[in-house]
């Protein structure tokens, strides 16, 4: 190599090691910025690069701090199960029949449709994020490695080989509420950019997006979520626990070996921006990283995508009105739709009648008409269409999700039996305060608790209370 080349490589490299620092102190001040809006108490990060950390901060919260990292959980069970597959001992492609008895009745449904959160409904076809249906890889994968439970199997196979410290996690499952700490799920990362766990073959294999039997790629592979950013595969796991206890992200970008790992004291980190609807690009933290540390590909994720973002977090921190005026102006600046367009039908579902109508109406079919099995969406329509008065379209929302087949009879299913049947009840309780009672009942015998049940005694108090003054007068 010729001098000249050996200090254009120089300049490259001094260039190259600048661009960490000034990254780093620009993604802090976003990160504060959006900790301070959303007022969580704590978060901790660190980010890495070629296996090693290059930016790492904490406020309120120590990287060192154990808290559950939630459903980031399934990013774990992802690669304990992908370390079955190079054994030998699973395929992706067995029938979930083969290793639970119960799913006998349902020989079409794959171990990679569990994976992929496509499983319920007709499998294959639509993805629709079920962590219960997840968490029975637990099950299977303790039947795999043949240890007497999933925690014994993840302990042997992922945590030690990773050399991450174990924390005791009493509400451990294959889906969710893992106790580790941000420093420890660096090393994760860091085994999965060093090819410690599993094979870039394996890890390809993982972050693949699922494609439906109708040819549509869906936004997750094998417990990653994936998506495509300025021309890159971006992968990424969220945890969202109780709202005064934590929330996490764990996202990769595979090609350049990069990685953040974040962790925050409540659910403001995922709960405000729909994570679970498979767009990372909704996430004001995720921006944030790929503005400081991929700009390139940061260019890919628009206005609009930043001004839902804003949106979002306006009405996760008590600024409807800012949400409010955001949608009015995107609604009037650009009124086309997509069928993805979950966090705008979501913010919809929130304040419809605030908004433009005809704009709530198109959005509505647009993303109901492309998705008629999503629950998540089919109970943001139902509000909607119940704001708007069409009381008709929004009965038939409810009906159409309390029919859907091939659901997994879980806590989860009966929230949303009780949500539905909330839902229905504040449709009926003006013209038809019997046909509420009754709607309110069914919710309460799905034995829900805490503020959703709290919201149907309620609303039963005020329907009874009402209806005796009208029969008194």
């Amino acid at each position: 190599m010729t001098a000249l080349a050996w200090m254009r490589l120089g300049a490259l490299f001094c260039l190259l090691t600048a661009i960490p620092a000034a990254a780093a102190e620009g993604f802090d001040e976003r990160i504060q910025e959006y900790g301070s809006r959303l007022t969580i108490p704590g978060i901790a990060y660190v980010v890495i690069q070629d296996g090693r950390t290059v930016a790492t901060n904490a406020k309120g919260l120590d990287t060192h701090t154990p808290l559950r990292f939630a459903s980031v959980t399934k990013a774990f069970t992802a690669v304990l199960l992908m370390r079955a597959v190079e054994s030998g001992r699973i395929s992706l492609d067995d029938s979930v029949s083969k290793w639970l008895p119960d799913f006998a009745d349902r020989p079409q449904i794959k171990v990679r449709h569990l994976a992929a959160h496509v499983s319920e409904g007709a499998p294959g076809t639509e993805f629709v994020y079920a962590t219960s249906r997840y968490a029975r890889l637990g099950e299977i994968l303790a039947k795999v490695w043949g240890t007497p439970d999933y925690e014994t199997a993840l302990r042997r196979e992922v945590i030690e080989p990773a050399g991450l410290s174990w924390h005791d996690s009493p509400d451990l499952g294959a889906h969710a509420a893992l106790v580790s700490t941000v420093d420890d799920v660096a090393k994760f990362a860091v085994a999965l950019q060093t090819t410690r766990l599993i094979s870039k073959k394996s890890f390809d294999t993982m972050t693949t997006p699922f494609v439906s039997i109708t040819g549509k790629k869906l936004p997750v592979g094998v417990g990653f979520f994936s998506q495509q950013i300025g021309g890159e595969r971006v992968v990424w796991s969220f945890g969202q626990d109780d709202p005064d206890y934590s929330s996490a992200l764990l996202l990769i970008v595979p090609k350049r070996k990069l990685a953040l790992v974040m962790l925050a004291s409540s659910d403001e980190l995922s709960n405000p921006f729909r994570l679970l609807m498979g767009n990372i690009r909704t996430s004001p933290f995720a921006t944030a990283f790929l503005d400081s540390y991929a700009p390139d590909l940061a260019a890919d994720i628009g206005q609009r995508d930043r001004d839902i973002t804003n949106m979002l977090t306006s009405a996760a921190s008590d600024q409807v009105p800012d949400a409010i005026k955001g949608f009015t102006a995107l609604a009037a600046r650009d009124a086309s739709v997509t069928p993805d367009d979950f966090a705008l039908h979501f913010l919809a579902g929130m304040m419809a009648s605030e908004l433009p109508r005809e704009f709530c109406m198109k959005l509505d079919d647009a993303v109901v008409g492309a998705h008629p099995r999503n629950r998540w969406a089919l109970l943001m329509s139902g509000g909607i269409n119940t704001q708007l008065g069409r009381r008709e379209e929004a009965l038939s929302r409810y009906d159409t999700l309390l029919a859907l087949p091939n659901q997994e009879p879980d806590g989860l299913w009966r929230l949303f039996r009780a949500w539905t049947y909330t839902g229905m009840a504040a449709v009926v309780k003006d013209k038809d305060p019997a046909r509420a009672l009754k709607y309110i009942e069914d919710g309460l015998s799905t034995g829900v608790t805490g503020q959703t049940r709290n919201g149907l005694l309620q609303m039963q108090t005020a329907i009874t209370s009402s209806h005796a003054t009208k029969v008194a007068d």
